[in-house]
């Protein structure tokens, strides 16, 4: 017991010493243009591992996803609520599946991209438990050739009964699937090529999606039934720091969007709101 007493004293010191370098770190972050940033989240080592690729929300929680990993928190960040270490089942880490990438939470249930890299031969789509973050049994393999570089991020449009998929690379369409089974259903040219897309969500019938672009780090606004594109705002982060997914919900702060970003030195990951 005294052991484990010192050993927690210890790793809170330890904690409190690397967040105070992280947000050190984040002094001096140039103002975004096109928006402004409410307040952001700062998450470090372990806490970041499980924030370090995707993100969505549900409205009542912020969920999370590692490479390995699925979280969920309170939506002031506060709390943890579930975790699932775990995350990626046996069947695909068979397949070679290594990789979590940006997810969408619809009608209790979180849709996962799973992927292969650096070979990228086997893109999924795996449907997890909103509630209790457990893996449904649920998974479905997309087509190789419309995600010749992995599935980065999916996007669920309930309404449309649509999940929309694109290349990270140098995007020109969405894909559309059918959320019913996962078939395809269509792709929708873009107005613009996107490129370095990491993650994004559906909000009030429109597609927001997270770039991982130079300093400035750019969020699109997507129509996803004419593929009309436009830039919302720059987010002016630095190009050492990795743009990662976002989600978009109002919160009591004002801040309706929700982007998470890699440290350039990656042991931390903040959470920025913006208005």
């Amino acid at each position: 017991m005294l052991f484990t007493g010192i050993f927690r004293k210890l790793w809170a010191g330890v904690l409190a010493l690397v967040t105070l370098l992280a947000a050190t770190a984040e002094t001096g972050t140039p103002a975004p243009e096109g928006a402004a940033l409410i307040h952001s989240d700062t998450f470090v080592l372990t806490d970041a591992l499980l924030r370090g690729q995707g993100m969505t929300t549900d409205g009542a929680y912020f969920y999370y996803s590692g490479n390995f990993f699925l979280s969920k928190s309170t939506l002031d960040n506060s709390q943890t609520v579930a975790v699932n270490r775990f995350a990626i089942p046996p069947l695909l880490l068979a397949k070679g599946c290594n990789h979590i990438g940006g997810i969408s939470w619809y009608d209790g249930k979180i849709y996962a991209p799973i992927e292969d890299g650096s070979d990228y031969l086997h893109p999924f789509i795996a449907v997890f438990d909103g509630e209790t973050l457990d893996f449904t049994g649920e998974y479905y393999e997309l087509p190789q050739e419309l995600h010749i570089d992995g599935v980065p991020w999916c996007a669920v449009d309930g309404p449309n009964g649509y999940l929309y998929t694109a290349e990270w690379s140098n995007a020109k369409a969405l894909n559309v699937f059918s959320l019913e089974d996962m078939s395809f259903v269509k792709t929708v040219p873009l107005s613009m090529t996107l490129d370095r897309i990491q993650g994004g969500n559906m909000y009030d019938g429109t597609l927001y999606l997270s770039a991982d672009l130079g300093d400035a780090k750019p969020v699109y606004a997507v129509d996803p039934a004419t593929g009309a594109c436009r830039l919302l705002f720059n987010r002016n982060i630095g190009k050492a720091t990795e743009a990662e997914s976002m989600t978009v919900w109002p919160l009591p702060d004002g801040s309706l969007f929700h982007v998470q970003d890699v440290g350039p030195d990656r042991y931390y990951v903040t959470i920025r709101h913006y208005r």
